[in-house]
C-alpha cells in the first residue's frame, strides 16, 4: 500500500467523524437557522419574503357577485453572497512511513484541528460576518437591523451594574420595542445578550425571595410574548466587539421564515495529495454566506 493510499484511507475513516463532532462552544445554530440546502459553486443566493396588500374591510360577497377583491402579494427579494474557503493540512513522510510501519492508522488529529477551526469560523460568521469580506454580516451587525436607543430607567446603565428592578425594566422595553417594530403582529422570542450580563442576571435575585431576575424575567416575558421566550448567552465576547465602549444585544424573531444564516457546503475533507518531495497534503473545503433578515422587522438592536 502506497504512502498516499494509506492517508486517503485515513481521511476516508474520519470523513464520517467529521460530520458528525460537535463542540461544545459551537451555538450558533441556536440563534439562527442554517440553511445547509447543496448548491455547489454557486456564488450568491436569493431569499424572498412576502409582502401583502389587501383590505380587511372587503371580500364579502352576495348572489350576484361575478368577481372578486384581489390581494397583492409582492416579493422582496434577500441576497445573500456565498464565498468558497479552504484550509490545508500537512503529514511529513517520515511520520507516515513510521505510523505504516507499525500498523497505526493515519493521525488524524491535525485534521480534526481543522474541522475545528472551520466551525469556530462559521460561529465568528455567523455573528459578526467576516472581517476580510464587508458582504458578509452577522447576527449582530446586519445593516438591514436599527438601533433601539433605551430611555427609560435602565438608559445609560450596565447590565451588570443593574439590580433587580432595573434588569426588568431594560428587558421590558426592549420587549416592547421589539413588539412595536414588528407593528404589534408578532412578538419576538429571543434575546441574545453577553455571557457575563446573563450570569449577573442568573446571580441577582429579588429582594426578599429565592426567585433570580432571569427566571422572573423568563416567565414573565413568555406571559407577555404568549409563547415560550429564551434569553440566551452570546459566546465568546461577541456582543462587545461590534460598537466601542458599548455592548450590543439583540431581541428578534428567532425562525427560519425571519432570519437564517447560508451554509452550502459544510466542512468536507479533500482529497489527498503529495506535496513537494517529503509530504502528502489535505484540507477542508466549506462555502458559506453571511445572516439574512429576511424580515428585519422583526429584530432590533440595544446598544448599553
Amino acid at each position: 500500500m502506497s504512502l498516499l493510499t494509506y492517508v486517503q484511507n485515513g481521511l476516508t475513516a474520519v470523513s464520517k467523524e467529521i460530520a458528525e463532532t460537535k463542540y461544545p462552544e459551537i451555538v450558533f445554530p441556536q440563534f439562527v437557522y442554517v440553511d445547509q440546502q447543496t448548491a455547489v459553486g454557486i456564488t450568491e443566493k436569493l431569499h424572498y419574503g412576502a409582502d401583502e396588500h389587501g383590505s380587511l374591510d372587503d371580500g364579502l360577497i352576495t348572489t350576484g357577485t361575478s368577481t372578486l377583491d384581489q390581494v397583492e402579494v409582492g416579493f422582496t427579494p434577500k441576497r445573500s453572497y456565498i464565498v468558497p474557503w479552504a484550509k490545508s493540512v500537512t503529514w511529513t513522510k517520515p511520520e507516515l512511513e513510521q505510523g505504516k510501519l507499525l500498523g497505526l492508522n493515519l493521525d488524524t488529529a491535525k485534521i480534526m484541528a481543522l474541522n475545528k477551526n472551520a466551525q469556530q469560523t462559521l460561529q465568528k460568521v455567523a455573528f459578526l460576518g467576516h472581517a476580510k469580506d464587508g458582504r458578509l454580516t452577522g447576527l449582530l451587525n446586519s445593516k438591514d437591523v436599527s438601533v433601539h436607543t433605551l430611555k427609560g430607567a435602565a438608559a445609560g446603565a450596565k447590565v451588570q451594574a443593574m439590580d433587580f428592578d432595573k434588569a426588568v425594566a431594560f428587558f421590558k422595553e426592549m420587549f416592547l420595542a421589539g413588539l412595536e417594530k414588528t407593528k404589534r403582529i408578532e412578538a419576538p422570542n429571543t434575546f441574545a445578550i453577553d455571557a457575563l450580563d446573563l450570569a449577573h442576571l442568573a446571580l441577582t435575585q429579588r429582594a426578599n425571595t429565592d426567585t433570580t431576575a432571569l427566571e422572573f424575567l423568563t416567565k414573565s416575558l413568555s406571559a407577555a410574548a404568549g409563547r415560550e421566550v429564551a434569553i440566551k448567552a452570546l459566546p465568546s465576547n461577541f456582543g462587545s466587539r461590534v460598537t466601542d465602549g458599548k455592548t450590543r444585544a439583540i431581541v428578534y424573531v428567532n425562525s427560519k421564515e425571519h432570519v437564517i444564516f447560508d451554509v452550502p457546503m459544510t466542512p468536507t475533507v479533500l482529497e489527498a495529495k503529495e506535496k513537494g518531495l517529503l509530504a502528502y497534503e489535505s484540507g477542508l473545503r466549506m462555502a458559506f454566506g453571511g445572516v439574512t433578515f429576511i424580515e428585519p422587522e422583526s429584530a432590533l438592536y440595544v446598544d448599553y
